[in-house]
């Protein structure tokens, strides 16, 4: 079983723009979770579609895997964070946002260690959202130290329209 972080996009009852929305799911395959996010997504149906995804192997120098667990979190040190970071850039009107991946204890310790790569051009940065990425459906995420440290940057394996709904 393998965890997704994937980006969906759609449109929403009355909306004037697509929206957009960042979801982890679990599956084989990427068209496996296809069912969990058309499940998830709380716009309109028709025109779901991936505007890219990405399999999570490694972060912040963790092996993330999943663990058969009944829906019961491990009692792990470390845990999973995803954190979504917004800010403004002088020339655009709309607010852009950048997401990490983070192993740490506690979501404070996150915030600190969640890097920026677009820092210089992005002004009022500010946390949007942040959670806790633990149980997954009849699975938990077990992180195991990788002695190479490896930690996949959050850059798409795929990026595109696919539409899915």
């Amino acid at each position: 079983m393998n965890l997704f972080i994937v980006v969906l996009g759609g449109k929403i009852l009355g909306g004037n723009v697509e929206m957009h929305d960042v979801r982890w799911v679990i599956g084989e395959t990427i068209e496996a979770t296809f069912p969990q996010l058309q499940s998830e997504w709380i716009g309109i149906s028709q025109g779901l579609h991936l505007d890219s995804y990405k399999l999570i192997k490694f972060v912040n120098g963790f092996r993330v895997s999943l663990v058969k667990s009944n829906n019961v979190a491990t009692p792990e040190v470390n845990r999973l964070w995803f954190l979504n970071f917004g800010g403004y850039r002088p020339s655009d009107m709309l607010e852009h946002h950048h997401f990490e991946l983070v192993v740490a204890p506690t979501i404070q310790i996150a915030k600190k260690k969640a890097c920026f790569k677009w820092t210089q051009s992005v002004n009022k940065i500010h946390k949007d959202n942040h959670a806790l990425i633990d149980c997954l459906q009849d699975y938990s995420v077990s992180l195991k130290y990788d002695s190479l440290g490896r930690h996949d940057a959050m850059e798409p394996d795929w990026t595109g329209y696919r539409v899915i709904g």
